[in-house]
Parts: structure tokens; C-alpha cells; sequence
């Protein structure tokens, strides 16, 4: 527990996009304070109503609400509540634009993703609004993230492009922005333009100049050492790691890195979830992927995340579809095209694939077409094309072992000799002798060695 003079020092240093690692580190100094202490000090307030969104701890919020001894502070915190009304919240800004007040630095760009359209707030909502009023849109971002707004609506504008499916006018926007945000060393603004950029690229087969741009996305993120993009630089990689089907790189993420759902859950650990699900979903563990994902769904339900929802729902559906209940699969593809045509989001499904891709064929089949369904669908196809593995080989390789061998190459992973493991399922030593050479050509190996490394990297153990 940091001591009060300690906690007021960090507070001092309050810059939420910056600090929000240092804020988790010492939650409990600001999670267990007094209502007493936090009406003497907003700082303390605003810590607390921070760390209540990111712990998922939402109804705890309106009661700090009821702390502020100033009614107009109101409109500086309640930006940062992802539960408060579009209406409350462009009110809230509208009344700081006329002040003449920003809340730059203490708005946050991101939680939990590299996003601004799917950022503190999901934007998607004013997708429409941001190109119809330029200029009030303009207004409200200078209120949110101070003199970069020019920038940041370039970026905005691009992931609502680029989510559409109009990939060249995302590219443009992206770019135009990206020399003025190097210029003005704006590195929080530059990482989520250069993570858009390496989308952009990825997903039309250009992995290789992608990479060269992750690098430097890299060495931008060390420049902000502290920022809340520690929370997902790391994951960034792994979602390219698994379009390239560079499994060892997923699987080294996975055992040292991946965000662990069951210990203290942390909503600025969004993006490296999702990508965790991907992961469970590659592997094949379904179990641990439907138990993450309802643990998100609660918080994105109540936030109206509806990007998330749609992301959350694409990839339970291809959890379903794979393990063969196409009903249960289907119920959610209604659900998340209902919502994804509503806001005109089109990557957000046709990003995940060629799994996805053989989902929404078959639902086609069984459900019938739309125009909005057919265009994912040509989308999706390209994907598929570009990246026939991504999080599809455990699909493939895993089809050939039968149980007992799988069964034998866990216990060689844990150090089991022939010996051990012929007591384990009471066989003979040249039994599992038997079981363990049909094992080696599948995998293409020599050796039991060999044989437990391949096995671990595509996802079959």
C-alpha cells in the first residue's frame, strides 16, 4: 500500500494514458480509501472511478459520482464513464468546448486496444455523425485529446473507412496523419496510426512490410515506457503472428505473457483477450474460450460495446461451428450481422477468416442471403485466400491422432518414460512403443523430443 504521501505524488504525475499501469500497480491505495478522503481530494475520486471501469466494478461508479463536492467536475469525469448516454456524453463535452476546456492528457486513447473508434468509448456509434459535422465533430475531439484532434480525426475517420471496407481511403487518412504525429512526437496518437497502418496491410497480404512497421510501432511504444500500451504491444504481435501461422511466437506468448483471466480480471487487457480467445479458439480449447468470453460480454453488454459484442459474438459462433453445433453458431451470426449492418461494419466479421468464411456459408444455405450478407461473405473470401491457417490448423493437423496418441504425447511432454506411461493405460512397453512410431511420421520427427516440440507448436498438446 503506498503511503498518502506516496499516493499524492503519483496523483500529481496524473496522466491517464500514461499512468494507468502505475494506477493498477497500487489500486488498492486508491480502491480502499474513505468517502471522507475522496471528497477532499478529486485526484483520489478520479484514481477510484478510473480503476472501479477497468476492474469492471460499474455499479460501484454512481455512488463515487454522488462524491464530487463540485457539480461542474461532473463534465470532466463523466467522458470517462463508457455507461453514461451518447446524450450525457456529447452534453459533458459540448459544455467543456464552450468553457474553452480540454481533458487532454487525462482522456484516454485507448483501453484496452490500439483504437480510437473502439477506444475508452465505442464511436462506432457516431460513425455517420463524424463525416456529416465535420467541424462539431472537430470541437468535441480538441475537448478529448487537446491540439492532435486534427490527427486524431484523420485516424478516426480511417478505422471508420477502413471498417467499411474502404481500405484505399483509410490508407490515405492514416498516412496523412502519421508525419505530423512523427513532427510533434505525439507517440500515444502515432501508435494507434501505425497499428491501423499495419492493419490495413496485413489484411491485404502485405505481412512483410507490415512487420517493418511493427518494428518501429515497437520503438514508439518504448518512447512512452508507462503507457497504457504496455497493456497490448505484445498481443499486437501475436494477431499478426497468427495470420503468418507463426506458432511458436503464439505459443511463447500463451505461456509467459497472455493476460490471465483468472486472477485480477483488467479491462485494459481488452485486446490481449480477444486475441487470448483467438488463441483458445486455434487450440481448440473451447471450454476456457465460452468461460473468457462471458466474463467480457457482461461488461461490453453494459457499456453498449458494440463493437466488442460483435467481435465477441464472431468468435463464439466459430467456436460453435467448429466443435459442430451449427444451430447454437448460427443464433449468434444473426445476432452480430443484425448489429454489424446497423453501424456498416464489414471488417470486423471478414477479419476472422477462412473459419468464418466456411461459417457464413453454411448459414447462407440454411438462412438465406442479403445483400449486407453477401458482401461479408466476398470479403471474408479474400482472407480466406490470403490466410487458409489462421485459426485453422489445430483444425487440420489434430484430425489425423487418434486419443491414445494424443494422450501419449501429453505424457511425454510432462517427462514420462515408455515405462510410465505403458502403468498409465495398462499396455505393454511395446504398445505404446507401437502407438509412439505411428506417431513420428505424422509429425514428421525422429524423435520423442522432436515429437513433443511439434506437437506443442500447431496447437496439438
Amino acid at each position: 500500500m503506498l503511503s498518502e504521501e506516496e499516493r499524492k505524488q503519483l496523483i500529481s504525475q496524473l496522466n491517464i494514458t500514461y499512468c494507468i499501469p502505475e494506477l493498477w500497480k497500487n489500486k488498492e491505495s486508491f480502491l480502499n480509501l474513505t468517502d471522507e478522503q475522496y471528497k477532499q481530494s478529486l485526484y483520489d475520486l478520479s484514481a477510484a472511478i478510473l480503476l472501479r471501469i477497468i476492474t469492471g466494478d460499474i455499479a460501484a461508479v454512481p455512488h463515487l459520482l454522488n462524491l464530487l463536492p463540485d457539480v461542474g467536475f461532473e463534465d470532466f469525469i463523466k467522458p470517462m464513464i463508457p455507461t453514461i448516454s451518447n446524450r450525457d456524453f456529447l452534453h459533458s463535452l459540448s459544455r467543456l468546448a464552450y468553457l474553452g476546456v480540454s481533458l487532454e492528457p487525462y482522456y484516454s486513447t485507448v483501453t484496452g486496444r490500439p483504437s480510437i473508434l473502439n477506444g475508452f468509448r465505442d464511436f462506432s456509434y457516431y460513425a455517420d455523425f463524424v463525416f456529416k459535422h465535420k467541424e462539431k465533430s472537430l470541437d468535441l475531439l480538441k475537448v478529448l485529446y487537446g491540439d492532435d484532434f486534427r490527427q486524431v480525426y484523420d485516424i478516426i475517420s480511417a478505422e471508420i473507412y477502413y471498417q467499411r471496407n474502404e481500405c484505399f481511403d483509410a490508407m490515405v487518412r492514416i498516412t496523412s496523419a502519421i508525419p505530423v504525429l512523427e513532427r510533434k512526437k505525439s507517440f500515444i496518437f502515432l501508435i494507434v496510426a501505425l497499428y491501423q497502418q499495419i492493419t490495413i496491410l496485413t489484411i491485404n497480404g502485405e505481412i512483410k512490410s507490415a512487420e517493418i512497421i511493427m518494428s518501429h510501432l515497437k520503438d514508439r511504444v518504448k518512447d512512452i515506457k508507462g503507457s497504457s500500451f504496455e497493456y497490448n504491444i505484445d498481443a499486437m504481435s501475436v494477431r499478426m503472428a497468427l495470420y503468418d501461422c507463426n506458432l511458436e511466437y503464439v505459443n511463447q506468448w500463451l505461456e509467459k505473457k497472455a493476460p490471465d483471466e483468472n486472477k485480477d480480471f483488467n479491462l485494459m487487457e481488452t485486446y490481449g483477450y480477444f486475441v487470448k480467445l483467438r488463441c483458445y479458439l486455434l487450440y481448440d480449447k473451447h471450454l476456457a474460450l465460452l468461460a473468457l468470453a462471458e466474463q467480457l460480454r457482461f461488461y461490453f453488454e453494459l457499456s453498449r460495446r458494440h463493437m466488442d459484442i460483435i467481435t465477441l459474438s464472431c468468435i463464439e459462433a466459430m467456436s460453435w461451428y467448429k466443435t459442430g453445433n451449427k444451430e447454437k453458431a448460427f443464433v449468434l451470426v444473426d445476432s452480430f450481422l443484425k448489429q454489424a449492418e446497423k453501424y456498416r461494419l464489414y471488417r470486423i466479421i471478414a477479419d476472422e477468416g477462412i473459419l468464418m468464411f466456411r461459417l457464413l456459408q453454411d448459414y447462407q444455405k440454411v438462412r438465406g442471403t442479403t445483400p449486407f450478407l453477401s458482401k461479408v461473405i466476398g470479403i471474408t473470401r479474400h482472407v480466406a485466400v490470403l490466410y487458409p491457417n489462421y485459426l485453422n490448423i489445430s483444425q487440420e493437423s489434430n484430425t489425423n491422432f487418434t486419443e491414445m496418441e494424443k494422450d501419449i504425447l501429453r505424457l511425454l511432454e510432462q517427462g514420462k518414460t515408455y515405462d510410465e506411461i505403458s502403468e498409465v493405460f495398462f499396455i505393454s512397453v511395446n504398445t505404446v512403443r507401437y502407438h509412439i512410431k505411428k506417431i513420428y511420421p505424422k509429425l514428421d520427427v525422429s524423435s520423442a523430443s522432436q515429437a513433443v516440440f511439434k506437437a506443442k507448436k500447431i496447437g496439438l498438446i
